[in-house]
């Protein structure tokens, strides 16, 4: 949370510096932050709160290094809010997984610094913790350091989404892992939620040349996917008896189906994981629909 707290004050301080810092002083000097906005900026008139008065609201996805783990991925969702009271600054720090942290903080030379603590989630039923931390960085990459947690702990907050937008890429269909077809150019897109899960909107396409005929599976959205901390990415159980796809398939100039299909479990758990790429996003994709007695996997590599 520190780590994150500090990403969203380097933020404000970083943006500061290229576009709102007029008077600095002597470079030498830390001088209090002043708080620019951002293109998502979500701030808002926040005075009556003890925090003061809210200038900004950032959210980003989080990168966590520690003694036993490296830049493992933890997800959208993280929220910083930069707050100010007379000429103080404070950053706070929310995360659903890492916790909240409250820091006060300075800029310079264009780099954010403070100290505060974060308030970590208790594992096992245990009572949420506190622990001394630092945030330090330029204003898109902030880190949040807590050196007691597993061995020294990293938290690393980055502007924007990572996961969210629309990515094209070859969809791969494997029908009961035996036969193999491909889509080219189907757009996904990902929506990130103000909870920290993301939604899934399949494009329509098409897959051409099966032994069911030319097939066309219709666009569908998969709700409030949660991150999923052992899978490593988005993951969810989709089929839920309301659910459904618009599946025709024309053969020999016939067409022979022609429907909406509820997804099911008949013949394979129903599941959707969304994990990111270096380039974007991988999409695996495992189906069943309607009365089909066999498994579909759909498995796409997408850039933005």
């Amino acid at each position: 949370m520190k780590k994150i707290l500090f990403l969203f004050v380097s933020l404000f301080l970083t943006a500061t510096t290229m576009t709102t810092f007029t008077s600095c002083g002597d470079d030498d000097d830390a001088v209090s932050p002043v708080i620019p906005g951002l293109p998502d900026d979500k701030g808002g008139d926040d005075s009556g709160s003890d925090e003061g008065e809210l200038i900004h609201e950032f959210a980003g996805w989080l990168n966590v290094s520690c003694g036993y783990f490296h830049d493992s991925y933890y997800g959208e969702g993280a929220v910083i809010r930069v707050y100010k009271k007379g000429d103080a600054y404070t950053c706070q720090f929310h995360d659903n997984t890492w916790g909240d942290g409250s820091f006060d903080i300075t800029t310079e030379r264009g780099q954010i610094s403070g100290t505060g603590t974060l308030e970590m989630p208790g594992q096992h039923g245990r009572p949420a913790k506190s622990y001394e931390a630092t945030i330090s960085g330029p204003m898109t990459k902030i880190t949040v350091s807590v050196p007691s947690v597993m061995g020294g702990t990293d938290i690393t907050w980055n502007y924007g989404t990572r996961v969210g937008g629309a990515f094209t890429g070859t969809n791969n269909v494997s029908v009961g892992g035996t036969y193999n077809y491909s889509a080219e150019n189907v757009v996904q897109t990902v929506t990130v939620n103000t909870d920290g899960t993301v939604s899934l909107t399949v494009s329509e396409y098409s897959l051409t040349g099966t032994v069911m005929g030319d097939l066309t599976l219709g666009s569908y959205t998969i709700q409030n996917i949660p991150f999923n901390q052992q899978k490593g990415g988005f993951y969810k159980e989709y089929a839920d008896e309301t659910l459904s796809v618009h599946f025709k398939a024309v053969k020999d100039g016939s067409t022979t189906f022609d429907n909406d299909y509820i997804f099911n479990n008949n013949t394979t758990t129903t599941s959707i994981l969304i994990k990111p790429t270096e380039t974007g996003i991988s999409i695996v994709n495992d189906f069943s629909i309607g009365s089909m007695p066999f498994p579909i996997t759909a498995t796409m590599e997408g850039t933005k």
